[in-house]
């Protein structure tokens, strides 16, 4: 397995479904942010292959300049990995506050690892590792990644806590959806306490107002030109009191 180049300068560096850069098949996708002087990982997977992933940040080039760990919510397959990257790199792990406690706390009700476990979700084995000095962040944030920007949006519907990061490089814009919103407009909307439809729809009319050039959502396809229009999908459905398709259905 090797790290798959998406743009200059950001490379997908583990997946459950890509076939280069693919690590664990129960992880998101996870993104290396080039910014020059240094770098930063978008999403970090279960943990399940973390040796993996860090190979593949090896494989780009960045792992002696990754700084920072992007967490875009609470969910395993987007957070698990924090912990493990963070005592092998040294890098700061940042995340909603929701998400700081729920991984300080390694709340498996909270982040439903419980529920997703039992419907087969995770292996029968797997437990929620827990990350105690993650760093809290908010909307209107900005964050520095050597000569990138990184813009902070709360993006709250699929679950309590969701962040959508905006990266600029060289200005270049890509979105950084974890799973707000996916390709063609794509959205996941679950059966979980925090799933909140009214606020999902108000966070995609938000994240279309961004009208990214790249789209890099959590799963699915990525959209490395063209990200405006897969967001402005999602927020015309929800403009006709429709739900976007379902990912996955």
């Amino acid at each position: 397995m090797s790290a798959r180049r998406i743009t200059d300068r950001i490379w997908l560096v583990g997946s459950g479904t890509d076939p280069q850069a693919g690590t664990d098949p129960h992880d998101c996708h996870a993104y290396l942010l080039d910014g020059g002087t240094e770098a930063a990982l978008v999403d970090c997977g279960t943990g399940l292959a973390h040796e993996r992933l860090l190979a593949n940040i090896e494989d780009t080039g960045c792992l002696d300049r990754l700084t920072t760990i992007l967490v875009t919510h609470y969910h395993a397959d987007h957070a698990g990995g924090a912990a493990a990257l963070r005592a092998a790199t040294g890098a700061e792990v940042r995340a909603a506050p929701e998400a700081v406690t729920a991984l300080a706390a390694a709340d498996e009700y909270t982040t439903q690892v419980a529920a997703a476990r039992t419907a087969g979700i995770y292996p029968a084995d797997y437990r929620l590792p827990g990350c105690a000095d993650a760093r809290p962040i908010t909307g209107g944030t900005v964050l520095r990644v050597g000569g990138a920007t990184v813009e902070v949006h709360d993006a709250p519907g699929h679950c309590d806590g969701h962040l959508c990061l905006l990266a600029d490089i060289g200005g270049e814009r890509a979105l950084f959806s974890g799973d707000a919103v996916f390709a063609e407009g794509r959205v996941s909307i679950q059966p979980i306490p925090d799933c909140r439809p009214h606020a999902y729809a108000r966070t995609c009319r938000a994240l279309a107002e961004l009208a990214p050039d790249a789209l890099l959502p959590g799963h699915g396809a990525m959209a490395p030109t063209g990200g405006a229009r897969h967001l402005d999908q999602a927020r015309d459905h929800f403009a006709r009191l429709t739900v976007p398709p379902n990912l996955g259905a």
